[in-house]
C-alpha cells in the first residue's frame, strides 16, 4: 500500500485552465486524500461544495496585470504575456510547496504551464502527472497543430515538417519560455533547459491527455507515456440561473443565441457585439456573457450577464458562438448546440480547426466579412450539421465524465486503486 495521503493539484490560467483540475482536486478527495488545489485567488470558488482545499499559488498581482491586460489575447503578443505570469507563479508555487509539502507522501497533478511541478520533480523528487487540456500543447512533426499566427502545412513532408517544428522551438518558443524558467534554474543549482514544449514540460513519469482519441488521436511522436482520459465534466452542483437571465429567457419564444469570449476576458472583442447585432437582426433574442457596461443595450433581444452555468443555460438554446476554448467546446458538444468560433490566441485556433474537421463547429473565416457570418449561420440550420451534433452529444455521453479517467490513471500508478 502506498504511503501517499496528500494531493496538491496546481493550475495556472484562465478559469477554463484551472476548472477542470479543481474537478480532479475534489475528486482526489473523495478518494479519501487530502487533497489541495493551487490556482489564481480569483478561482477559489472553484473548490467550494467539495472536500478539497484551496490555497493561491502565488503571484495574483501578476495574474490580473496580464488577465485584466489586452495582449493576452493577441495572436502574437499573448503567448509572451501568458509566460509573463506562468513564471511568476513558478517562482511562487515553487516555494508553497517547499514550506507545507514533503514529497514521501504528497503527489502532484499539474496543468501544462503549471511548471513549478516540474521543479519539484527534478529537485524534491515527488511524483507528478502533467494534465494537457488541448492537444496543441504537444510540438508534433506528424501532426502539426494549427497556431493562431502560422502553421505548419499537415501535408508538408515529415523532414520539412520537423525541420519546421524545431526552428519553431528554437527561434519562437524557446526564447520565452526559457527567459522565465532558466534563470530560475540556474538560482537553484540546475542547468539551463531547452526544447521547453517538445520535452520538458511532460512529466516523465505521466502525461495524461484530457480529451478523447476521436477529438486528437496521440501521434507517435506524442510523449511515450501518455493516456487519454477524454474531456473532463465540471464539478456537479445545482447551478440555478440568474434571476435577471432567467426572466429574459422565459419571456420570448425566438431562438437563443449564447455569446461569449471566455471567462477571462477584461474587455469584449468587438466581434461578441457584431454577432450579437448579426442575430438579432436573423431575428434571435442574445445572451451575452462577459463583463458588463452601464452603456451596453440591454432590452427584450438582448441580455448580458458576466457568468451563468453553461450546463443549465445550453439545454435552452439554439446555438452559441464563442472564442474555440475547449472546456466551452466540451460543454456545447454535450448540449448537441451548433458552434460558429471565433478563435483568438492560445489553443483556441487548433480548438477550432480540429472541430470544424469533425463537422462539430464551423469557424467564422473573417469576422468583418458579411458573407462569412452569413455562411457561418447558415451551416447551423443544415440537416447534416444536426446530425453531427447528435453524434457529438452521443460521443460525449458515451465517454462519460475523463476527470474519472484522470484520477484512477492517478492512482493507478500509485498502486492505490
Amino acid at each position: 500500500m502506498s504511503r501517499i495521503k496528500r494531493a496538491v493539484v496546481m493550475a495556472v490560467g484562465s478559469g477554463g485552465d484551472v476548472a477542470p483540475m479543481a474537478s480532479v482536486a475534489a475528486k482526489l478527495a473523495d478518494r479519501g486524500l487530502e487533497s489541495k488545489l493551487l490556482a489564481p485567488e480569483r478561482y477559489q470558488h472553484f473548490t467550494e461544495g467539495t472536500t478539497a482545499k484551496f490555497q493561491s499559488i502565488g503571484a495574483d498581482e501578476v495574474f490580473s496585470e496580464v488577465f485584466d491586460g489586452n495582449d493576452i489575447w493577441h495572436p502574437l503578443k499573448g503567448f509572451g504575456a501568458a509566460w509573463h505570469y506562468y513564471g511568476a507563479a513558478m517562482r511562487s508555487g515553487f516555494q508553497i510547496l517547499r514550506q507545507g509539502w514533503d514529497s514521501t507522501d504528497t503527489i502532484l497533478v499539474s496543468s501544462s504551464f503549471a511548471v513549478a511541478a516540474r521543479f519539484a520533480e527534478e529537485l524534491d523528487g515527488y511524483r507528478n502527472t502533467t494534465v494537457h487540456l488541448s492537444p496543441s500543447i504537444i510540438f508534433s512533426a506528424h501532426q502539426p497543430s494549427t497556431w493562431p499566427s502560422f502553421s505548419i502545412p499537415p501535408a508538408w513532408p515529415l523532414f520539412l515538417k520537423r525541420w519546421m517544428m524545431t526552428a519553431a522551438e528554437r527561434w519562437a518558443t524557446d526564447p520565452v519560455i526559457g527567459a522565465q524558467v532558466n534563470p530560475y534554474r540556474i538560482a537553484l543549482g540546475l542547468s539551463p533547459q531547452k526544447r521547453f514544449f517538445s520535452q520538458w514540460l511532460h512529466s516523465p513519469r505521466r502525461v495524461i491527455y484530457a480529451f478523447p482519441e476521436w477529438f486528437a488521436a496521440p501521434a507517435e511522436d506524442w510523449p511515450v507515456n501518455g493516456t487519454l482520459a477524454g474531456f473532463p465534466n465540471g464539478i456537479h452542483r445545482n447551478r440555478l440561473l440568474p434571476d435577471k437571465l432567467e426572466s429574459f429567457l422565459r419571456d420570448g419564444d425566438a431562438p437563443v443565441v449564447v455569446i461569449t469570449a471566455g471567462s477571462a476576458v477584461a474587455s469584449r472583442p468587438s466581434w461578441v457585439e457584431r454577432m450579437a447585432d448579426f442575430s438579432i437582426n436573423q431575428g434571435a433574442r442574445v445572451v451575452v456573457i462577459g463583463p458588463v457596461s452601464h452603456a451596453d443595450r440591454e432590452d427584450k433581444y438582448i441580455c448580458r450577464i458576466t457568468f451563468a452555468p453553461f450546463e443549465t443555460l445550453l439545454g435552452r438554446a439554439h446555438l452559441i458562438v464563442h472564442h474555440a476554448g475547449i472546456g466551452t467546446m466540451a460543454e456545447a458538444m454535450r448540449a448537441g448546440l451548433p458552434q460558429l468560433l471565433v478563435p483568438m490566441a492560445h489553443d483556441q485556433a487548433d480548438n477550432a480547426a480540429r472541430l470544424q474537421k469533425l463537422g462539430f463547429g464551423r469557424k467564422i473565416d473573417s469576422i468583418t466579412n458579411f458573407a462569412d457570418i452569413e455562411a457561418a449561420w447558415h451551416w447551423t440550420f443544415n440537416p447534416n450539421t444536426r446530425k453531427a451534433l447528435q453524434e457529438a452529444k452521443q460521443k460525449l455521453s458515451a465517454n462519460g465524465d475523463g476527470t474519472n479517467r484522470i484520477v484512477e490513471t492517478i492512482l493507478a500508478d500509485l498502486g492505490d486503486t
